[in-house]
């Protein structure tokens, strides 16, 4: 059975996404690079003009970095650390996070790799 998702939750996952994105200190090139989609998509999230439509790759994208967002902090603690934890090298995923996470299959590794690190806390 296929779940239906509300107007209303469409629209939540905008907002988190954009806000995900500032609270990773993420401007809106990289934000539309995370979303395959060109900046002015970006530009019409932020000031509600646009909505992201389940199903789509923009749409697992958002929930993505949602995660990443929600498990950076619960593993950093603040947004402070976790701007700096994405834009520093990191050895075990071979490059600064920040930089895979505009490739699906990057942001897919970082997002594993920190519910690895969450399960440990």
């Amino acid at each position: 059975m296929k779940s239906v998702v509300s107007g209303a939750e469409i629209a939540v996952l905008g907002r988190a996404y954009i806000r995900a994105g500032e609270g990773l200190g993420l401007d809106d090139t990289e934000l539309s690079a995370v979303l395959g989609e060109h900046v002015s998509k970006v530009l019409q999230l932020r000031h509600g003009l646009e909505r992201l439509q389940p199903g789509t790759e923009a749409w697992s994208q958002a929930l993505l970095l949602v995660e990443l967002y929600q498990s950076l902090l619960a593993v950093v603690g603040n947004e402070q650390n976790a701007r700096s934890w994405l834009s520093s090298e990191n050895l075990a995923l071979s490059r600064r996070p920040r930089d895979l996470i505009a490739f699906r299959t990057g942001l897919v590794q970082v997002v594993k790799y920190l519910a690895a690190a969450r399960s440990l806390i």
